[in-house]
């Protein structure tokens, strides 16, 4: 179903204690969500909750699927952060859709993944579906997923308010979801992350009962592995309909070290990018946060558009020295 650990200290100081716990709620008799949470060994740490959809055992295997083909990518990817999960949840998508084609009994399946990975000062957050990554820091808690459902786009139009959706009957009926079919939509985004901030991911088993205020004092009064814990207990004692997964991650210290890519300009705010099976939403993915190689430090430089023309006019000025300097050989 998951992992999880203590607290992991990385070579370069940055230290992130990590928890995660899952069960299947009051009313469910089986656990269709999935989680990893722990250390990507020189690289970072990485969080994923995915909640499966498709009925018995079908949604279990998809949600399954897309956590440890997740995990296994990262962990094995040599690309920058941003592109690797990118790169890790579009295996995880057709992983999951060749596998529904190839079993008719599975038809259907498909699962939601919110993962969040530290790699020291920058968090960067991959959504899909309408499991959900919070912030908590100074007193404060922020949602920094947006959902992708029925509801929430109504709610984002200014045709439903938020109490309204919370008991919709169509609250349920997601539009974005890994393994329905060959392409998606991956919401991500980059934040600063600071010391002493507390990362929270949950599935909608979790979010659908307890208020943003409820979990941050959990996820502040608790060490992680308690907090998620206890906010699955919460959700089971009022009476959950569903599945119920929390994983919690508490940055305890922060060494800044220089990126090998750029973070785009916009911050804070998550970028919608189509991901098929072709390559051209990793590329989009890649071009907003380049590899910081010598070619990418010139293309930054004031001159780098005029390149051709000063370099045409640096070998005329050469051709010119060497003719004046002719009768001298």
């Amino acid at each position: 179903m998951g992992s999880q650990s203590p607290a992991l200290p990385r070579p370069r100081s940055t230290t992130v204690r990590l928890g995660g716990y899952s069960e299947p709620g009051r009313v469910r008799t089986v656990n269709q969500d999935s989680y990893f949470v722990g250390e990507i060994p020189g690289k970072g740490f990485l969080a994923a909750v995915a909640d499966g959809m498709g009925g018995h055992q079908t949604g279990e295997v998809a949600s399954q699927k897309a956590v440890s083909i997740l995990h296994h990518e990262v962990l094995r990817s040599r690309t920058q952060p941003p592109a690797a999960i990118a790169k890790a949840v579009q295996s995880a998508n057709l992983e999951v859709f060749n596998y529904a084609s190839a079993h008719p009994e599975h038809r259907g399946m498909g699962t939601t993944l919110t993962t969040v990975f530290i790699d020291d000062q920058v968090g960067l957050v991959g959504h899909v579906g309408d499991s959900r990554a919070y912030l908590v820091r100074d007193g404060d808690i922020r949602q920094l997923t947006h959902d992708h459902s029925w509801v929430a786009d109504r709610v984002r139009q200014g045709l439903l308010t938020a109490a309204e959706a919370k008991h919709h009957r169509w609250r349920n009926v997601i539009t974005n979801a890994l393994g329905a079919t060959p392409s998606f939509k991956l919401d991500i985004l980059h934040f600063k992350i600071q010391k002493g901030d507390r990362l929270l991911l949950c599935s909608d088993g979790v979010s659908m009962l307890l208020s943003e205020i409820m979990m941050m004092q959990i996820v502040t009064e608790y060490t992680p592995e308690q907090a998620a814990r206890e906010l699955v207990y919460e959700a089971n004692d009022r009476g959950s309909p569903d599945n119920v997964t929390a994983v919690v991650l508490e940055v305890c210290e922060l060494e800044e070290n220089p990126k090998r890519y750029t973070l785009p300009p916009h911050y804070r705010q998550p970028a919608s990018v189509s991901i098929s099976e072709s390559e051209s939403g990793i590329r989009k993915i890649e071009k907003d946060f380049p590899i910081r190689d010598l070619f990418t430090k010139l293309r930054e430089k004031p001159w780098y558009p005029y390149r051709f023309w000063i370099v045409g006019s640096l070998y005329l000025i050469l051709l010119f020295l060497l003719f004046s300097l002719w009768p001298r050989f």
